[in-house]
């Protein structure tokens, strides 16, 4: 499989996120930015991208082995980062804007490396 346009736009939207996150966390005066809610919202958004192009192969081929142990980490990461996410935009909480942004970085990382790993194996 190897690394793909997919794991370009992942990588952007991360960036994105940890942008963003940078942004809420020097106390912006920008209005989408400013609060935890308002943050969370654009961080859910750009985080569903990334676990979408980052982690779409594993969850729509057949994996076995270590693409199932990967399978499973990007499973609990993207779950643990959509109810931060959602916890944040309920509760205006910047922990839980915090822990969405590290449950997305392990999501992309554990997708990134399983890529990494695949390159120059069979289809």
């Amino acid at each position: 499989m190897g690394l793909t346009w997919r794991d370009l736009v992942s990588s952007v939207a991360l960036a994105g996120v940890v942008l963003v996150y940078g942004a809420y966390e020097t106390r912006t005066s920008l209005l989408l930015l400013s609060t935890a809610w308002a943050s969370s919202a654009v961080c859910l958004v750009l985080a569903a991208a990334c676990a979408v192009s980052a982690a779409w192969d594993l969850h729509t081929r057949p994996q076995r082995g270590l693409g199932m142990a990967a399978r499973r980490v990007t499973t609990v990461t993207g779950t643990i980062a959509l109810v931060a996410g959602l916890i944040g935009l309920v509760a205006d909480s910047g922990r839980a804007l915090e822990y969405l942004v590290v449950a997305t970085a392990l999501l992309w990382l554990t997708a990134w490396c399983w890529h990494a790993y695949t390159i120059g194996a069979d289809e």
